[in-house]
Order: C-alpha cells, then structure tokens, then sequence
C-alpha cells in the first residue's frame, strides 16, 4: 500500500496529511522558496528590486501541474529544472537572468520540503496535544480501576489501569519536549549555491541566507546539503511517536482478547465476514503496523546519511520516499489512537474478575 491508495486512505492513510505532503504541496513550497530568494536578494542589493516584484508577481500567479513537471524530472533528475523552465517563459528577458540567481536545485527542493514538513510537524503536534488530553481523562476516569499486570505475558500483580495508562501518556508527553528541542534544527532555510559555497554572492552570503531565512520564517543556517542528521532526528521522532502509539495498540489487543475481555476498542468494532459475533480491534492492529511500517522506513532514511561529498542524488532520493510516507503515516497513526481513546469501552468488573480468578488459582 503507497501512501496514494484510495481503498486504503482512511484506514491506512491521512487524505489531510497527504495534501501536505502532496505533488502540489511541493510545487508550492518551490515557488515560495523563488519568490522569497528573489525578495532577500534584492533586500541585500544583489539583483534589482523591480526584478524581483517581476518575479514574485508572475510566479504567484502561476498554475503548474505535477504531470507539467514529470517528463522533466525523468530527464534531469530533479523537477526545478522544469519549474524554472516553465516560469522563466512568463518573465521578461531582462528579468529572467534573476531567477534563481546563485542558487541550485537542491536549494529550492531542500526548502520546500521543510516548509512541508513544518505544516506536517504543526497538525501533528495538535493532534497528539489532543490525544495527551484524552489519555488524561481516560486516566482520570478509569485510573484507579484495580486490573492485572502482565510480564512477559503472564499475570504478574494486581496493579491500577492507570499504570497502562501512564505507560501510554508519559512517553508522549516527553515527545512534544522532545519536538521543542528538535524545531531549531529542523526548521531551517537551504541556500548553498552550485557547490555549497554560495560562491555566486561570496560578500552577501550570510547576508542573503538571513534575509531567505527571515522571508520564509525559517531559521538560518549554512548550507546542509550533505548534512542530513536533522532530517534523520526528524524521522526518528516520527518513527518514536508511532512507536508509542503503538505499544497502547498492542497492549489493548491483548487486553481486549476474549478470554481476557478488560477493555473493548469500540463497542461497533471491526467486523468479520465469516463469524459474525466477532469484534475485531482493527485501529489497534494499524497502530502496530503503522509503528512498523516507520521504524522500517526509519531504517531507509538514516542511509541518507552516506552523501557522499557535495551532493548526492542515491541518498537523496531516499528521502523523497520516505519522509512524506512517513509523516502519513504517523498523522494516520494520530488519527486512530484519538478515535480509540474516545471510543474504548473499560470493563471494570472484568478486570476486578480476572483479579479474584488470579488469587483462586
């Protein structure tokens, strides 16, 4: 399953998320990185202002398709070329010598694809704030209820529901730490010119790289071309979160088995073709296989790391796959864990049953 699946879009996948991480969205994200750089660099003096409301002008207004860019990516690896091409026939000739000037196309890719991942990173920091905020009140209701705990997956002592609670709740709170931390690094403008350099403006170059920055209200930095740790801390903390959610999918489908019967994902369920009595805990399941599914791509992504000098396209194109993918996945993950921790069914009585069944044997 791709993350562009119909069948699969709800229960597998994120149709908000996925527009974020889109064709379209990255298309956005490349002319608001030409814009913005046009802008710093006549803020600097480095092209002429009137160049540069030329530019932004034609390219705000600008309606380029993904298949526009397709035959071009084959030929040249990368879809700026295309782009460029593309806006370049709406410019002036005078004006069209400014476009993208000291820039390349990892300048412009590198960028767009933080500014995806900052919206990405903002709905899924709302979505788990919301999550943290169930789980307290699943704490709160049901959090002194008296229930088995198991190690190793035998009955160990009768413990509160609130230590599997916690044991949901807590990790995810050091999440959102952890992301406040993780931000600064993310979240930062690409602009390194042919060969990282920026060897096109060598006495403005710290100058334009502030100004960017400032445009696209990311932070500066010089240029990371080859420097993927921040995208890989990135990913391991999608691949973390879905973790966690999860270990809450796992303990509930064993908690949830019949014999056990301490909690129901949903009283509706998932249903069965064959055994009609049954109540599949079908969000749980995509909980552990979500948190799979991205601590594999996780794995992919961290080979990333191997760029070999200034630029390099097999580490590169790694990303382009994995990165989107995985933020689906985690927002499809989010999802879920909110719905079930809005519809899960505690079965006090039960767990007190299994409590005394434990003492009898």
């Amino acid at each position: 399953m791709n993350y562009q699946s119909t069948i699969f879009s709800k229960y597998l996948g994120d149709e908000q998320m996925l527009q974020l991480v889109s064709d379209e969205a990255l298309i956005n994200g490349m002319l608001m990185f030409e814009m913005a750089l046009a802008r710093a660099q006549a803020s600097v003096g480095i092209i002429p202002r009137e160049a540069a409301n030329e530019i932004n002008d034609v390219l705000y207004k600008l309606n380029i398709n993904p298949e526009d860019l397709a035959a071009g990516t084959l030929q040249n690896g990368v879809p700026v070329i295309s782009l460029l091409s593309i806006a370049t026939s709406y410019l002036s000739d005078e004006v069209k010598k400014h476009l993208h000037y000291g820039g390349t196309s990892q300048d412009t890719m590198d960028t767009a694809q933080v500014l995806m991942i900052r919206d990405a990173v903002n709905l899924i920091e709302e979505r788990t704030n919301t999550f943290i905020k169930n789980l307290a009140q699943l704490l709160n209701q049901h959090g002194n209820n008296p229930c088995m705990a198991r190690t190793r997956g035998q009955q160990a002592i009768p413990v509160t529901f609130g230590v599997k609670i916690n044991a949901w709740l807590q990790p995810l709170q050091r999440q959102i730490e952890r992301l406040t931390e993780i931000r600064k690094r993310l979240l930062v403008v690409q602009l390194g010119g042919a060969a990282g350099t920026l060897s096109s403006y060598p006495d403005k170059a710290t100058a334009v790289v502030a100004a960017l920055a400032n445009e696209l209200k990311l932070q500066a930095a010089s240029s990371w071309h080859t420097q993927r740790d921040n995208l890989c801390e990135f990913t391991n903390w999608l691949a973390m979160l879905t973790g966690i959610l999860g270990k809450m999918g796992a303990d509930i489908l064993v908690i949830s088995q019949t014999e056990i019967n301490e909690v129901q994902e949903s009283v509706e369920g998932g249903k069965s073709s064959a055994m009609p009595h049954k109540n599949n805990p079908v969000l749980c399941e995509a909980l552990v296989a979500l948190a799979r599914l991205n601590a594999t791509l996780q794995s992919q992504q961290l080979q990333s790391l191997v760029h070999v000098n200034e630029r390099d396209a097999t580490a590169w194109i790694l990303e382009w796959n994995a990165i989107p993918q995985m933020i689906i996945n985690t927002g499809t993950a989010l999802n879920h864990a909110i719905s079930i921790s809005t519809t899960i069914k505690v079965n006090a009585d039960v767990m007190q049953q299994n409590i005394e069944h434990f003492y009898k044997k």
